[in-house]
């Protein structure tokens, strides 16, 4: 408690001296706010702080964003102040995810603030990160507000993202969590466990020779570039918060009997578990081609293919792409930006590409006249016979140079053969995934799945999830892990992603397995649009464009909200985009959840005892009886 009321004492120094010196303003506020803000700053004694003082004639409304610039050192930041619920917050205007987009130019529902591009969410009350792709927090600055002034406390030097609070290991927590898997699933329950107070043992096995990386950055670079660019985090921060990690490991078999739940390694090692979380993703299925083994071969699914792969390209002339997907289109466009001199062959050797399934020709003629533009050649529906060291043979005996391939299959196996083997009667989907339900738990209570190798149930559409997306796999991570804690909260995000294509860049929200409609606004020549796609007269997802409105991130709130218009509406003019919004705000039910998952799991009230609550719902994965449990184990961080 002594170190929260540390961080809070510079918020209160209101009477400090300093020097004074005028800021400079954001460059495209109005005339009218130049004129109605004077803007002084302040270097108080305490602690490095600096106070910047607005007066303005204009406050920011409800959810507007009003950026501002303030010192950083010799340089300018720009800051965000905003209003919710009646009350001034000022936070940080770059996201953490790439440190370069402003967030002044993204959306607010309540108190949850989308990117404009990436669609990370943010917690305007205190930065904390919502959503995925950020991992980070923003920063938060303390703010006063006068009835003609308001008032921001910020360090001279601000951190332009923050790393989120986790709990380090209590050597007197005798629980013990698992978690399989190398991607987005396995790394974010993992955080999420420290993050919400677990201290128990943390045991990480992956098949992999890495700590968890993301692997929806390798598309987007390749040269210059190493493996630890694409780390989470580095190591040293894994050895703080006691991970045991064992790497270049599979699990062979899952004890889970009573009394004696463990699992088996392939080098035989046994570790004990209470609760254990299966996030291995999934394999490309070999197409049966011949010459398919040569080392001109690449697969683009982990970080070992990816340096194999750029290593290659520094000495080749050309190559070939197979499968048209929105991976392969943007290593196409990766590729083409960093090695100009290499000749590009993108093949799709089905009748109908994965991209257009997924999409329809409408955006599929877009993007793809987008890469012919760029020099990049497309074959569609063109059989491949064999793989040569140097060419591709197609049927009818027709040869294309080709110095190296990467090949994108549009069918991936799932990893779960130890399930299979271990005695436990799982039910899995006909691709072999494991089957969840809302809050990520298979039949066998103790253990969960998330990610790819999952078939989690989507309560937007009442059908079954494939965990294909980056940010869902990572939010059902999450979800697993709040579960794990005996939280109780389902998987509700809806999935959000992004793909770059040539500096043009497609926002998508939802998911759907087909469609039979789509409806688009906007202009597809100019870029500026969103396309809606529906199923038997309902929204089941959208693909647009990054916009002044927003567009992409007001659909994601209202599908999340089930305060979305039937297809038949949006085509006939009933309705439009602006409408959603309208709609959305009007029902208020947006907002941020984890500032509620925090308050439940540490303001307990004698009316509803958290502690007493978790023990009823946890017994599932305690090893040893009811009776030698007296109290769940107190998380630590609160003293």
């Amino acid at each position: 408690m002594r170190r929260r009321i540390l961080k809070l004492i510079p918020i209160f120094l209101f009477a400090c001296k300093g020097i004074r010196s005028t800021c400079k303003l954001q460059s495209d506020l109005t005339e009218e706010q130049k004129k109605g803000i004077i803007q002084t700053a302040q270097m108080l004694d305490y602690n490095n702080t600096q106070l910047i003082t607005y007066t303005s004639f204009k406050k920011p409304k409800e959810g507007e964003l009003m950026p501002f610039v303030i010192q950083n050192g010799d340089e300018d930041y720009q800051i965000i102040l905003t209003r919710y619920q009646g009350k001034i917050y000022a936070f940080g205007s770059l996201c953490p995810y790439d440190l370069e987009t402003d967030l002044s130019e993204g959306i607010c529902f309540g108190d949850k603030l989308y990117c404009p591009k990436h669609g990370c969410q943010f917690d305007i009350t205190n930065g904390m990160v919502e959503g995925p792709p950020s991992i980070d927090n923003l920063p938060k600055f303390g703010v006063k507000e006068n009835e003609d002034s308001i008032e921001v406390y910020a360090p001279l030097i601000v951190p332009k993202k923050i790393i989120p609070q986790y709990h380090f290991r209590d050597y007197n927590d005798q629980r013990k969590v698992i978690i399989y898997g190398g991607g987005a699933a396995a790394f974010a329950c993992l955080t999420t466990l420290r993050e919400f107070g677990y201290t128990g043992e943390l045991s990480y096995i992956s098949n992999d020779n890495y700590m968890p990386y993301d692997k929806s950055k390798m598309s987007k670079r390749i040269k210059a570039t190493k493996p630890e660019d694409f780390f989470f985090r580095k190591d040293k921060w894994y050895q703080a918060i006691a991970i045991d990690a064992h790497l270049g490991r599979k699990i062979s078999y899952v004890n889970n009997k009573y009394n004696n739940t463990y699992v088996e390694l392939d080098d035989s090692n046994k570790i004990a578990y209470d609760t254990i979380l299966i996030a291995t993703g999934t394999d490309p299925v070999h197409p049966p081609i011949k010459g398919i083994e040569n080392q001109t071969v690449f697969y683009f699914n982990s970080l070992d293919s990816h340096q194999q792969l750029k290593e290659k390209l520094k000495t080749i002339n050309d190559l070939s792409i197979i499968g048209i997907n929105t991976m392969s289109l943007e290593v196409a466009q990766t590729i083409r930006q960093e090695y100009p001199n290499i000749k590009i062959n993108i093949i799709d050797p089905n009748d109908e590409s994965q991209f257009q399934v997924q999409y329809g020709p409408e955006l599929t003629n877009l993007v793809l006249d987008l890469h012919v533009e760029k020099g990049i050649s497309i074959y569609e529906n063109i059989k491949i016979k064999k793989f040569e060291k140097d060419s591709i043979v197609f049927k009818g005996k027709k040869k294309l140079k080709s110095d190296a391939v990467i090949l994108f299959p549009s069918t991936v196996s799932p990893k779960t053969e130890f399930a299979e083997v271990s005695d436990h009667q799982f039910e899995f989907d006909n691709a072999g995934r494991v089957k969840v339900d809302y809050f990520q738990r298979t039949d066998i209570k103790r253990i969960f799945a998330a990610g790819s190798c999952a078939h989690t149930y989507y309560y937007t559409n009442g059908t079954g999830h494939i965990g294909d997306q980056w940010q869902a796999c990572y939010n059902q991570g999450m979800t697993a892990a709040y579960n794990m804690l005996a939280l109780n909260v389902p998987w509700h995000q809806i999935p959000f992603t992004y793909t770059e294509q040539f500096g043009k860049v497609l926002q998508q929200t939802s998911s759907w397995p087909q469609f039979d409609e789509v409806h688009i606004e906007g202009d597809l020549k100019k870029w500026d649009f969103i396309i809606y796609y529906g199923m038997n007269d309902f929204v089941v997802g959208a693909v647009g464009t990054p916009s002044k409105q927003n567009r992409i991130a007001i659909v994601n709130e209202g599908i999340r909200c089930k305060n979305i218009p039937f297809m038949s509406d949006l085509k006939n003019g009933k309705y439009s985009t602006k409408d959603i919004e309208a709609a959305v705000r009007k029902i208020k039910k947006s907002g941020c959840y984890k500032s509620t998952l925090y308050k439940f799991r540490y303001d307990v009230v004698p009316e509803y005892n958290l502690w007493t609550f978790r023990d009823n719902m946890s017994t599932f994965y305690f090893p040893y009886d009811n009776a030698e449990i007296s109290a769940a184990p107190k998380m630590k961080g609160d003293e």
